[in-house]
């Protein structure tokens, strides 16, 4: 395929892994378009992708302009009604079908996926899982989880959970129930549908999910490790726990390269709290041993006072490889920073949560293209970001040239 073959990959070819008969199929089974005139699934997909790769700041308003642009419209062969109002984009951003969105979406990651694979730890394909948060003034989003200490708080915020695979977003959920404002409600659940939506093993490689102290109920922890889903979490240095089996002896190296020290490594049974009726007949909290074997492990940084605790259900892995699995847990943080920076994922485009979750899967494809485009010329995100909106330019430029009859060696343009 083109898109592996060339020494500098352009936005034409990486346009091509969104195939238009993909999307125009997609349109007949998810019924997008049904009872609608003017601003199709197709094009509304066109026009988020076009305005969140050129628009340094994107809203209701600039892309409806961008609708109206011959530059847009000449791009992705869009005919018909050249006027679209703002309120009318927002009207069917608020009812049109998410489903349409997510399919693509999933359907872009599956082929991406499949052409790159990335050595990490041997064996294991690790699936970074976290969250991040967009607030807004409680009378404009329609719905979202309370923001602040109290209920008060004159703002809420929509949270949104993603799998990361070091390379892309392999799934996502967006979170407005005040349940989820937990960490030990979304992730998990977030997890379960990273492991529905993918295959258990791909290329040979099973998911190993990473995530932080959020996650620290036990009873998620067993579950997750009933339901033979590895993973990699961190303990609170204060957690109380049974030991079980001491994994340590004379002949394991406790140095790390990077100059840690292997503390500890243990079999371990987790405490969690229950009530319980006390003997005045009063509800008293009461330290319950959760018999399921955990496995923690206990290092000390090198030029660090705290100790960590990683904790995990994989007991045959050598303590190093557990510090460096949870190390690649940062690649999220990384990505979160990405989009909301360079793809105004820190801003709402629409206050309907139905359209806060179109854009979030548009802004996830869109940062797909655009990590592709990074890794295929060994470019840093910005910079990606930057080359793809200039390669819009020459590309709709070539276009326009190429149908006005002219001649693009003249204007310094190569074949679109």
């Amino acid at each position: 395929m083109a898109i592996l073959k060339t020494n500098r990959t352009g936005l034409k070819e990486i346009l091509t892994v969104i195939p238009e008969n993909i999307l125009s199929e997609l349109s007949i089974t998810t019924r997008v378009d049904y009872c609608t005139k003017v601003l199709y699934g197709k094009h509304l997909f066109y026009l988020l992708l076009y305005g969140l790769l050129k628009l340094d700041k994107v809203n209701q308003r600039s892309l409806a302009d961008l609708f109206s642009s011959p530059f847009f419209r000449t791009l992705f062969n869009i005919e018909g009604e050249r006027r679209l109002s703002h309120s009318s984009l927002s009207d069917r951003l608020s009812v049109i079908k998410v489903d349409y969105f997510r399919q693509i979406y999933e359907s872009i990651y599956q082929f991406m996926s499949n052409l790159y694979s990335e050595e990490e730890i041997s064996g294991f394909r690790l699936q970074r899982v976290d969250s991040t948060v967009v607030t807004e003034t409680t009378k404009k989003i329609e719905s979202g989880l309370h923001c602040g200490y109290t209920k008060l708080s004159n703002k809420k915020m929509v949270k949104f959970s993603v799998s990361f695979d070091g390379l892309f977003p392999s799934s996502s959920s967006m979170h407005t129930e005040e349940r989820y404002a937990s960490e030990n409600n979304s992730l998990p659940e977030q997890i379960y549908k990273t492991v529905s939506n993918n295959c258990r093993k791909i290329d040979g490689k099973e998911d190993l999910f990473i995530f932080d102290r959020g996650v620290c109920s036990a009873e998620k922890f067993c579950l997750l490790s009933e339901d033979k889903v590895l993973f990699v979490g961190r303990l609170q240095y204060n957690r109380s726990f049974f030991v079980v089996k001491d994994l340590l002896d004379d002949t394991v190296c406790r140095d790390f390269s990077d100059g840690s020290v292997l503390l500890e490594d243990k079999i371990i049974h987790l405490y969690k709290k229950e009530t319980v009726l006390g003997k005045s007949g009063k509800e008293v909290n009461k330290k319950v041993r959760v018999e399921k074997d955990l496995r923690i492990v206990i290092i000390q940084p090198f030029g660090k006072t705290e100790k960590i605790i990683f904790v995990t259900n994989h007991f045959l892995l050598p303590a190093k490889d557990i510090a460096s699995i949870y190390r690649k847990r940062w690649d999220i943080e990384v990505f979160f920073r990405f989009i909301k920076q360079e793809l105004n994922f820190s801003n709402f485009i629409s206050l309907n949560s139905n359209g806060i979750e179109v854009v979030m899967y548009m802004t996830l494809i869109v940062a797909m293209l655009i990590v592709i485009y990074k890794k295929l010329n060994n470019v840093g995100y910005q910079t990606a970001k930057r080359r793809i909106g200039l390669d819009l330019e020459r590309l709709i430029g070539a276009i326009l040239v190429i149908r006005s009859g002219g001649d693009l060696r003249k204007v310094g343009l190569d074949d679109p």
